[in-house]
Order: structure tokens, then C-alpha cells, then sequence
């Protein structure tokens, strides 16, 4: 009867470490619940059985190490090609901005050209006179902004004296 106890246990033993492989090869986590089950014993007999369990516990953890570098290595290839791309494409905006700023600065002085025409200035070679123009223009709105702040000022100072004086005329203990 102990031989057939120990034939058991070794049976048994057999099947967990078959179930195992088996696990790994199909690439599923290694549970004691998922072993047992696969195996067709008992989880107490795997957790009575220490070294059983322990050798369980040594393969799942060398199989997350062996998945996890080969996920860090991809991760690595997937980086590096990430970084040589953001190069190629910043590399490809630069060149082509250096493209654009030429036709840009062309455009520029056509459309300033067409507007000084159309103000008046049928001579748009001269710009200085049009420069100092420009500076009066914009010294004259500044200075009408401040007549336009002073008589916002004067207009709501009359307002407050006008409400002060319909409060003082509606109060009823005149």
C-alpha cells in the first residue's frame, strides 16, 4: 500500500510537471489553481508537496523574466526607430521652412507694394517717407486714445454726479 501511495505521488508529480510544460508552451501564466486543474490534482496536493511547488514558482518567475526582456528588447528596437523618425521628420520641417521663407519674404513685398499703390503712394521705393508716416499715424492714434481715455474719465465722473443728484432729489424726507 505505500508503494502504490509513493507510485501515486509520483504519477501525479509527473502530470503537474507535464502541465507545467504545457502552460509554458502555450504561453498562459502559471497559476497553482490553472496547474492543478490542468494536471487533474488537488491544490493541496501541490501545496503539500513543497519542492513541487517551489520548482512551480522558479519556472513561472524565469519565464516573466524571459518574456520581460524580450518585451524590453522590442521595446528598445520600437524606441530607437520612434527617435530616428522625430529626427527625419524635424530634419524634413526644417528644410522645408528654409523652402517657404523665400517665397514668403516675396509675397511680402509684392502685397506691401500693391497697398502703398492703392494709399496713394504711387511710389513704393521710398520707404522711409512711408516709414515716417507710419510712425505719425500711429503717434496720432496714441494721442487720440488718450483724448478718447480723458473723455471716458469726464464722461463717468458726469454720470456719478448725475446719479448722486436723482438720489438726492427722489429721497422722499425733502
Amino acid at each position: 500500500m505505500v508503494a502504490h501511495r509513493r507510485l501515486d505521488s509520483q504519477v501525479k508529480r509527473e502530470r503537474v510537471a507535464a502541465a507545467v510544460d504545457a502552460k509554458l508552451a502555450a504561453g498562459h501564466e502559471l497559476t497553482i489553481a490553472a496547474i492543478a486543474r490542468h494536471a487533474g490534482v488537488s491544490r493541496k496536493f501541490i501545496y503539500a508537496h513543497p519542492d513541487l511547488r517551489a520548482q512551480i514558482e522558479h519556472r513561472a518567475l524565469q519565464a516573466t523574466a524571459r518574456d520581460t526582456a524580450a518585451a524590453i528588447a522590442e521595446g528598445r528596437v520600437s524606441i530607437a526607430s520612434l527617435r530616428a523618425d522625430a529626427a527625419n521628420a524635424k530634419a524634413q520641417n526644417d528644410r522645408l521652412r528654409q523652402q517657404l521663407r523665400s517665397p514668403e519674404q516675396r509675397l511680402s513685398e509684392t502685397l506691401g507694394r500693391e497697398v502703398a499703390t492703392e494709399l496713394g503712394h504711387g511710389d513704393a521705393d521710398r520707404p522711409e517717407e512711408l516709414r515716417a508716416e507710419l510712425e505719425a499715424a500711429n503717434a496720432h492714434a496714441f494721442e487720440l486714445g488718450a483724448e478718447l481715455a480723458e473723455a471716458r474719465e469726464e464722461l463717468d465722473a458726469v454720470r456719478e454726479i448725475n446719479r448722486e443728484l436723482l438720489a438726492d432729489r427722489n429721497r422722499p424726507d425733502r
